[in-house]
């Protein structure tokens, strides 16, 4: 596993993240570049968007990913929502594109209230309208798996496989897949089986049959819950086995591998989630009572309700 990483705070300006990532030793680092939950983008000066690239560069730290706001739909057949979506996703992806990050993630949305062959057409035409903006930009724009609930686009091979069709463009999109999402959506990652089929299918629905980035959190609740909600890695009904087998495989060892996972009030859950993650990507064999294992899993506590 060459990228392992966290989504850290901008808080203070954009550049503060790599500090930020580097404190925490990351090869990757996730932020927001606003909140997630306003509508409202605030102005980036252009000597932060320098200060952010030269950081960057100085820092040693891989792959940089931003996520999308999650109040973006661009399935959405209302029309005031969808010029929201279409304006905040544009701006995202304009500064996404200046800072030179490799990956902006995006959920697509939901199709409530319509077919799944019109939600795909409209969020399809949507990011083609985004993209088109900067059409020679380094930046991939990453869909994201759902966690199944509601009418959430992306919960399943097929709907991921129909909305990278008919946007076209491969070189310029990919996946980013979340392991609790998964779960949530009902497929047993658990087992060497399960991970192997689960597996198949989702890379056959993207763009070069890979992921370009992962999402790396346990799951609150069981299986097929639909429910997204994250907890620590190898404290929730996932387990550590999942995490070792993706760890372990070859396939995505160019990933960036960001933990969303809880935190507290200092950087003590990342550091925890981290080194369960480094325990686990060491182990050459999968083992449970591992001593160094159990204690990293002990210290992060009962997962939070």
């Amino acid at each position: 596993m060459s990228f392992p990483g966290v989504h850290v705070s901008i808080q203070g300006g954009l550049s503060t993240a790599i500090d930020r990532g580097m404190s925490l030793d990351c090869s990757a680092i996730q932020i927001f570049t606003h909140s997630s939950r306003t509508w409202a983008f605030p102005t980036v000066p252009d000597e932060e968007v320098v200060r952010f690239r030269t950081e960057h560069a100085r820092s040693g730290i891989g792959p940089v990913l931003v996520h999308a706001s999650y109040l973006i739909n661009t399935a959405t057949a209302d029309p005031v929502l969808r010029e929201k979506s279409c304006e905040a996703l544009r701006q995202d992806w304009l500064l996404s594109n200046s800072l030179g990050v490799s990956g902006l993630v995006l959920h697509p949305g939901s199709a409530a209230g319509q077919t799944g062959k019109d939600a795909v057409r409209r969020s399809a035409d949507l990011i083609c309208d985004v993209m088109d903006r900067v059409p020679h930009g380094s930046t991939r724009l990453l869909l994201e798996n759902t966690a199944g609930g509601g009418k959430t686009l992306g919960r399943n091979p097929e709907e991921l496989s129909a909305l990278f069709e008919e946007i076209g463009s491969p070189g310029r999109v990919g996946l980013c897949l979340d392991s609790c999402h998964l779960f949530a959506a009902g497929y047993e990652i658990r087992t060497d089986d399960g991970y192997d089929q689960v597996m198949a299918e989702f890379l056959s629905a993207a763009p070069g049959n890979r992921p370009d980035a992962w999402h790396v959190n346990d799951a609150m609740f069981a299986i097929g819950s639909g429910r997204d909600r994250h907890t620590h890695v190898g404290k929730g009904h996932i387990g550590p086995r999942f995490f070792w087998s993706l760890f372990h495989d070859a396939r995505f060892g160019a990933c960036p591998m960001i933990l969303e996972t809880p935190k507290g009030e200092t950087d003590r859950e990342d550091r925890l989630n981290l080194s369960v993650v480094s325990i686990l990507a060491g182990q050459k064999h999968f083992d449970e009572c591992d001593p160094a294992l159990v204690s990293a899993l002990e210290s992060l506590g009962e997962p939070p309700v």
